[in-house]
Order: C-alpha cells, then sequence, then structure tokens
C-alpha cells in the first residue's frame, strides 16, 4: 500500500517536472522572440518574370529588429509545386549570430535558386521563409510571390492550306489556318482577320488595292475562345474570287490577336500567298485550207482557241511532216501571247500526196505556259478532210448557183428602186 502511493507520488512529481520543462521553454522562446525580432523582405527575383522550364534566383534580406542578439540563427526555404532545389542548393542556411540593428545596418542577405517546372502556368506562386532562434521551434516569417510568364507565348501557324490548292476564278475556296498553342499555358480570346485589299507605298502616297477575294458564309474574322496549352484547331475561311481575277500570285494580309490566362495582349501580322490560277483550255482545229485533195498544194490554217480564265505566254507550234503530205513552209510558228477568250493562227504551206485517201492528219507539237510560268506541253493530230474531184466540183456548182442567186436578188432590188423614182418622176 505504501509502494503504490510512493509510486503515485513519483508520477506526480514527474509530471510536474515535464510540464516545467514545457512552460520554461515557452518562455524562453517567447523571451527569444521578444528581444530578437526577425523581419525577412524579398529583395529580388531574378529573372523576372521566370519562364516555366528556367531557373529563377529568389534573394532575401534577413534582419534583426528587437533589442537582443539572435544567437544560433538559421532560416530556411519553404518550396512546393512548380519549384524544386536547383543544382546543390540547400534550403536550410546558417546565419549565426544576428545581431539587432540598434539603427544601424546588420542584415544578412540570402539566395536561393529554384527550377520552375516546364509545365508550370502562367501568374504567381508563392515560397515560404522561416527561421530559427538557438534551437528552438520554427516560426514562419512569410510567403513571398515569385512571378511566372512565357516570355514568347507563341501561338504557332503551323501551316496554311487552301482546298482546292489552284484558286479557279469564279469559285469558293476554302482557306484553313492550322494553330498550335506553343506557350506554356493556355492562350484565350483568339481572333484572325484576313484583310481583302493591300496598300502599296509610292512616293506620291499610299494606294490601296482591293484584292478579288470576298468572304462569304461569314466575315473576314473568326475567333476561338481558348487553346488549351499544347493543344491544336484550325480557323477556316470561305473565299470566293471573282470570276475576272487574273491568274497570278495574291498576297493576303492577315493578323492574329491573343491572350495569355494573366491579360497580356499580343498581336502577330503576316502575309499569305494565294495562287489564283486555272488549268488552261486550248482549243486546236483546222481553220481553213486551200489544199483539198490527193496531190494539191495549198495554205493551212490552224486556229489556237484559248476558252480558259487563264492567259497563255510563250505559244511555240510545230508542224510535223509526215508521208501523206509534205511541208513546204517552216515547220516552226511563234505565236507568243494568247489572252483568254482569244485566238491566234498559225498558217502553213503543204502538198498533199496523190496517193492519200479521204483524210490525212497534221501531227502538231504545242509548248506554252500559263500566266504563272507553269509548262504545258502536248501533241495533237489535226485531221483535214480531202475531197475528190467530183465533190470539188460539185462544190464549186453549189458555190457558183449561190452566187447566181445573190446577183439576181441585188439586179431586182437595184431594178425596184429604180422603177419607184421613174414613175414619181412621171406623175410631176
Amino acid at each position: 500500500m505504501k509502494g503504490e502511493e510512493n509510486m503515485k507520488t513519483m508520477n506526480k512529481t514527474m509530471i510536474l517536472a515535464l510540464v516545467a520543462m514545457i512552460l520554461l521553454g515557452a518562455m524562453q522562446a517567447t523571451a527569444m522572440t521578444k528581444f530578437a525580432d526577425v523581419q525577412v523582405t524579398m529583395i529580388q527575383q531574378s529573372p523576372d518574370p521566370v519562364n516555366p522550364g528556367d531557373v529563377v534566383e529568389v534573394k532575401f534580406r534577413i534582419e534583426n529588429n528587437g533589442s537582443n542578439t539572435a544567437n544560433n540563427a538559421k532560416v530556411r526555404l519553404g518550396i512546393g509545386y512548380p519549384f524544386t532545389i536547383y543544382a546543390d542548393t540547400v534550403l536550410e542556411k546558417e546565419l549565426g549570430e544576428l545581431p539587432y540593428t540598434d539603427g544601424g545596418d546588420a542584415s544578412v542577405v540570402k539566395s536561393w535558386k529554384l527550377l520552375v517546372d516546364p509545365d508550370a502556368m502562367t501568374g504567381t506562386e508563392s515560397v515560404d521563409v522561416w527561421f530559427q532562434i538557438n534551437n528552438q521551434g520554427w516560426i514562419k516569417a512569410g510567403s513571398y510571390d515569385v512571378n511566372i510568364r512565357s516570355s514568347n507565348p507563341f501561338l504557332a501557324i503551323n501551316k496554311i492550306e487552301s482546298d482546292p490548292e489552284r484558286i479557279v476564278p469564279g469559285t469558293t475556296t476554302k482557306v484553313s489556318f492550322f494553330l498550335e498553342n506553343r506557350a506554356g499555358d493556355d492562350l484565350k480570346d483568339i481572333t484572325l482577320t484576313l484583310t481583302t485589299y493591300s496598300e502599296i507605298t509610292t512616293a506620291a502616297g499610299v494606294t490601296v488595292q482591293e484584292l478579288p477575294f470576298t468572304a462569304i458564309r461569314s466575315g473576314n474574322e473568326k475567333s476561338l475562345s481558348r487553346i488549351a496549352k499544347g493543344k491544336s484547331n484550325a480557323i477556316t475561311f470561305d473565299l470566293f474570287t471573282d470570276a475576272d481575277a487574273d491568274s497570278k500570285l495574291y498576297k493576303v494580309p492577315f493578323t492574329l490577336e491573343y491572350s495569355d490566362s494573366a491579360g497580356n495582349e499580343y498581336t502577330r501580322t503576316g502575309i499569305i500567298g494565294l495562287l489564283v490560277d486555272s488549268t488552261p483550255e486550248l482549243t486546236v482545229y483546222v481553220d481553213a485550207s486551200e489544199a483539198q485533195s490527193a496531190g494539191s498544194k495549198g495554205d493551212v490554217t490552224i486556229k489556237f482557241v484559248n476558252k480558259g480564265f487563264s492567259d497563255m505566254k510563250f505559244l511555240d507550234v510545230e508542224l510535223k511532216e509526215t508521208s501523206d503530205f509534205k511541208l513546204l513552209s517552216t515547220p516552226q510558228v511563234y505565236i507568243g501571247k494568247l489572252d483568254s477568250d482569244d485566238y491566234e493562227t498559225a498558217d502553213y504551206t503543204i502538198r498533199i500526196a496523190s496517193e492519200a485517201k479521204e483524210q490525212i492528219m497534221l501531227p502538231i507539237h504545242i509548248d506554252y505556259r500559263n500566266a504563272n510560268g507553269e509548262l504545258y506541253t502536248s501533241e495533237l493530230q489535226l485531221p483535214l478532210k480531202l475531197y475528190s474531184a467530183e465533190e470539188l466540183k460539185q462544190n464549186e456548182n453549189s458555190g457558183s448557183g449561190w452566187t447566181i442567186a445573190i446577183i439576181v436578188l441585188i439586179v431586182c432590188v437595184a431594178a425596184f428602186f429604180i422603177y419607184r423614182r421613174w414613175k414619181k418622176g412621171k406623175k410631176r
């Protein structure tokens, strides 16, 4: 019984001693913080702002504004995502004795290098600074902001496509811009504007030249609300090309505007090339021929008609001799330019072989370039119908009959008017 009482007394003594030690430590910590007033100030972030994926150095000034020296002082940086320590940087640093300022400058500067995660978002992230005095508990000095922002929030135009690639006058074409967000953050309020006119600066001033394109089914401005980081999207315009548009490469200005999550706005301008072109439509045929029968000689006229939208340049033709005819003139004829909806002719002198049948073929080689300089080559076989002596005679008789009929008609009309004038004169 007595032993139990001694045990209880001993336990109470131990509890009281433990409580006394805790109270003493608390009193010491209170005394320390009371007389050693440590203040921490962030004095620099380099660079400011820092890019995701880069290293940032943060510097702090640590000073004792109390009335007593802070002995065995330490400072520690508390970090979380998106920061990690860089290289051999340590988070906890020794300060030793930190004397009170007493009106002087007794501050200490400490710095840390941190690596920012490449996927960090634009904005501010905080780090914490803690201090300890004389091996007492750690005390938080405060939280401090680090500014993170990509210095080049790049919205890339990966490619521009027109469908079809060759724009035909008088048709509608889809022009698509493929955008990719290469920034370290989401990009928003994306607006793409096509300018359907161009400004030409001359000595006399600025001249506005209208381009042959009109945005249909929507305006010439389109927008996207957001493109997430690392994602892509497309903006497509429907453009109608004027039917009378010249075949050539047109330079179309565009403006791309967007902003990042911090509200910073960005504008880019550029020029896209749209190729207006169409496949040439060249029609070639024998327009007239004096050589119409076997063994005959005469001039043959070949007509070249440009039925396409595109002008033709450097048109060069060559007639190739065969066993059915002998070429008596220069085989090659250079025509040059042949405008859209126009024609030119080439004349050759030939002698048809006496053994030729009802029809011979005239082989002709053609070279030309379209308005955009693309080379076209073709080999054609042009039919030339031949007539027998009897058929030619019938044609001549038929032609003579018509000629006589026309002459008789003219004589009759003239006689009628002469008679009327004579009759009027007689009445007077």
